[in-house]
């Protein structure tokens, strides 16, 4: 009688190893997973902080742009002399071109960050989704989980 007894716990204990290994394996592919999506996070975070150094940058050249068409106007109130009107103008056609490539950034980035949002969720989603699973794959769950499939009850 002791040898049936002693079998069924060796038996008991073979399901178990083979559905913690089982659980183990699945765990540890979610977690390459989302390796990749934390990469993919961290990239779009570089992306992101890149844009930001551009915008910086095309606002100090701005202002520079701003200051010096500033100062020209500001000697000249009664209007831009003629032989002073072409280098004013290219200044303004310079001015201009920084202004179109600090929207061009601005609206670069809001996309950048709506879907660095978007990928944050989904990889708080599926970090949320690999801790149940990981809480699903400890060895008292899946003995509780094989006893509740073996008397019938709910876990």
């Amino acid at each position: 009688m002791r040898w049936i007894a002693r079998l069924l716990v060796l038996v008991v204990l073979v399901v178990v190893v083979s559905r913690l290994r089982e659980r183990q394996a699945v765990v540890a592919a979610v977690d390459d997973e989302l390796s990749g999506e934390r990469q993919g996070v961290v990239r779009a975070e570089g992306y992101v902080d890149d844009l930001d150094a551009r915008i910086d940058d095309a606002v100090d050249r701005l202002r520079d742009l701003d200051a010096r068409v500033s100062a020209i106007e500001a000697r000249h109130p009664d209007g831009i002399p003629a032989e002073e009107r072409e280098d004013y103008e290219q200044l303004l056609g310079q001015r201009n071109e920084v202004v179109s490539e600090h929207n061009d950034l601005i609206a670069r980035r809001r996309s950048a960050v709506s879907e660095y949002t978007e990928s944050v969720g989904r990889l708080n989603a599926r970090v949320e989704h690999a801790n149940a699973l990981g809480e699903e794959s400890s060895p008292w769950r899946v003995v509780r989980t094989l006893w509740a499939s073996v008397v019938g009850a709910d876990d």
